[in-house]
């Protein structure tokens, strides 16, 4: 089984919570010198206190933690244009431009760097244009938040590498949505994934313009597909019914199975206002009463 840790955090205890958050994850496989991606979250033009995209004090915890611990690393950090998304803009706009400066790390946009044609031999692709970036970098960290989505349920660690793709327009793939979330992770499968659910997104308007709530939680681990499966049920889902998360697992990327660490699944859901009313708003939205997704 795969190892998942679960850590109680505020964004005012983040710099003190974020090393032994990933140490609970099972730890970064990391050597002084490495180049290092990190794919934040910016879907949207909201603020951080909606819970939509990456806290920029999450980020620079991180940033400062790497720098802290490993000697001479080349950090990038990147999203990808999308539909609704600029992520050039939402850098400065929410103020990411001084935190990587002041951590020596470089912003990249994936849609505008160079990539290279990969055989996946996926569920949905063959081939898939891949970031040369992320090919050729040591480490690769998905950093997503944790939230509900009315298209596939949940989007957490698996569904945030969909936004590695590098083109821009992909609406496009939202017919078979959770066969190409899995494709991207066969692509461009993270080395660790680490979850910001302090402030988290629930209702039926996710992951955009959904209601914040404040789970006060990190989620860490390795295998992206037992990261997911915790997520799904601190969200209040059961994770077989969450197609991508399924589907992952049958593609081998991960396992539904894990070994948990830290604080108790049970508590971190309970205490949250989510479970109950959103829960079965959500559930009934999207039919998952009677169906698998």
């Amino acid at each position: 089984m795969s190892l998942v840790g679960i850590t109680r955090s505020k964004y005012n205890e983040i710099y003190e919570k974020i090393g032994p958050a990933i140490d609970l994850g099972g730890g970064l496989d990391l050597d002084d010198g490495d180049t290092l991606v990190i794919k934040i979250n910016l879907c949207d033009f909201r603020m951080p206190e909606t819970g939509a995209v990456t806290h920029p004090t999450f980020l620079d915890a991180a940033l400062k933690y790497l720098r802290s611990t490993y000697k001479n690393l080349s950090i990038f950090v990147v999203e990808s244009d999308a539909t609704s998304a600029r992520p050039d803009l939402l850098i400065k706009w929410l103020g990411f431009d001084s935190i990587l400066k002041k951590n020596n790390a470089t912003y990249v946009n994936l849609s505008k760097t160079e990539t290279v044609r990969r055989s996946i031999h996926g569920r949905y692709f063959r081939e898939m244009d891949v970031p040369t970036l992320l090919g050729d970098s040591n480490y690769f960290i998905s950093m997503s938040k944790l939230k509900t989505a009315l298209l596939t349920k949940i989007t957490c660690c698996l569904k945030n590498q969909f936004g590695c793709i590098p083109y821009w327009k992909k609406v496009k793939f939202h017919h078979r949505l959770d066969d190409v979330i899995v494709d991207s992770n066969i692509a461009m499968k993270p080395d660790f994934c680490i979850v910001d659910g302090i402030i988290a997104m629930g209702g039926t308007k996710g992951p955009n313009h959904g209601v914040p709530l404040k789970y006060e939680t990190i989620i860490s681990g390795e295998d992206p597909v037992a990261v997911d499966s915790v997520c799904a049920k601190i969200l209040g889902f059961t994770p077989f019914f969450i197609g991508h998360i399924r589907k992952a697992q049958e593609s081998s990327v991960g396992r539904m199975k894990y070994n948990l660490k830290g604080e108790s699944l049970s508590e971190v859901a309970k205490d949250s206002e989510y479970n109950g009313f959103y829960a079965r708003i959500l559930r009934f939205t999207m039919g998952l009463k009677n169906r698998v997704g």
